[in-house]
């Protein structure tokens, strides 16, 4: 008789507390889409610009629970996010500091910010708070002046002042917001100082924000960034395009009588994530931009792509063109997985290219 329990009890995972544990699981799983709860969201870690669901992106069901319910003295609502365990083993870009796009009650897409994940032994969730404003600012980035934009979850600042300091000769505004954004490469070019603008539609002049701490260790994935408020700057801040310092100089540009011609100084490759194909995954976008004025725009020439795949058979790669859009997919060769390609974008007189790694899926 003990042998036999020792044998059930081995088979169920060793000792009682292990099996209830498997046998819970089973019951989850097998009522996962019976649970009115469940929807189908897409995750997304960008390195780079704004997350977009591409054609070839799958979703993801999980379950969509509210954490704190509305109250008119506290911060923005929190909800949770519960994933399969498998789709946590399968899945690398489910965590903090990625993107989720979930469908509201009118089927609307909604971009929200995965903030913190829980150490619960069983059925753990995630913290997620919606991204309710795109943030866009200026950095120098090897000696150029080059536009950031990041979605961000905007944060009540715990600790309260009066909003302004007063030291008897002059009064300065200290309101304060606290913004939480992942930490990727476009991220880590935020500095002290480093301008925002944020109000309204229609409110001129826009409030503007500068920013005062950085933390980008407290949680891994997300900086949290407090900005206090300063004054709008018509010569140098950009209220149409809602962009701070947008020009260098602090003389507000002339505008001459006669029309310009708009001048581009380079092109770029766009895309969503990384510049990466899966190998046995499905199409990958790649769109041609040009930059006028610092502000990147459709290219309208017309554009011959090329693909160059050293020491690799380049059947292996299936690639169209519609559109301006140029779409590249990987067979399923795990032995490409590391290789690289590149990516060549030619139009009248100037090309970009771009270096394209193959993933794993």
């Amino acid at each position: 008789m003990l042998d036999s329990y020792r044998l059930r009890m081995a088979a169920l995972g060793g000792y009682e507390g292990e099996a209830r544990r498997r046998n819970s699981q089973k019951i989850m799983d097998t009522s996962w889409m019976r649970d009115a709860a469940t929807k189908p969201v897409y995750v997304k870690w960008v390195d780079t610009g704004l997350p977009v669901v591409d054609d070839d992106d799958i979703p993801v069901y999980a379950k969509y629970n509210v954490k704190s319910y509305y109250n008119i003295t506290g911060d923005n609502i929190a909800y949770l996010l519960q994933f399969r365990l498998e789709d946590l083993k399968n899945r690398p870009d489910i965590k903090v500091g990625s993107y989720v796009s979930i469908h509201n009650e009118m089927d609307e897409p909604e971009w929200w910010l995965i903030v913190h994940e829980d150490d619960r032994t069983q059925f753990h969730q995630f913290s997620i708070l919606k991204c309710t404003w795109t943030y866009r600012w200026v950095s120098k980035v090897g000696g150029k002046r080059r536009i950031f934009e990041c979605l961000g979850a905007p944060r009540k600042q715990n600790s309260y002042n009066s909003g302004v300091w007063l030291d008897y000769t002059t009064q300065t505004v200290e309101n304060q917001e606290v913004l939480w954004i992942p930490t990727n490469d476009d991220t880590k070019t935020i500095y002290y100082d480093t301008k925002f603008l944020k109000s309204s539609t229609g409110r001129y002049p826009p409030i503007a924000w500068k920013v005062s701490k950085i933390e980008d260790t407290a949680t891994e994935g997300i900086s949290k960034i407090t900005m206090t408020q300063e004054q709008f700057n018509p010569a140098t801040d950009n209220a149409e395009l809602m962009i701070g310092n947008y020009y260098e100089s602090a003389v507000e540009p002339e505008i001459k009588e006669t029309e310009e011609t708009p001048t581009v100084s380079d092109l770029e490759i766009i895309y969503s994530g990384s510049p990466a194909v899966r190998a046995g995954g499905g199409y990958k976008k790649f769109t041609l931009k040009t930059r006028i004025d610092g502000k990147l725009v459709d290219c309208t020439d017309d554009i011959e792509w090329s693909i160059d795949f050293p020491d690799s058979d380049p059947t292996k790669l299936t690639t169209s063109v519609m559109d301006n859009i140029f779409k590249v997919k990987c067979t399923n060769d795990y032995s490409l997985i590391g290789k690289t390609f590149t990516i060549t974008a030619k139009v009248e007189n100037s090309s970009k290219s771009l270096i394209v790694e193959v993933t794993s899926l």
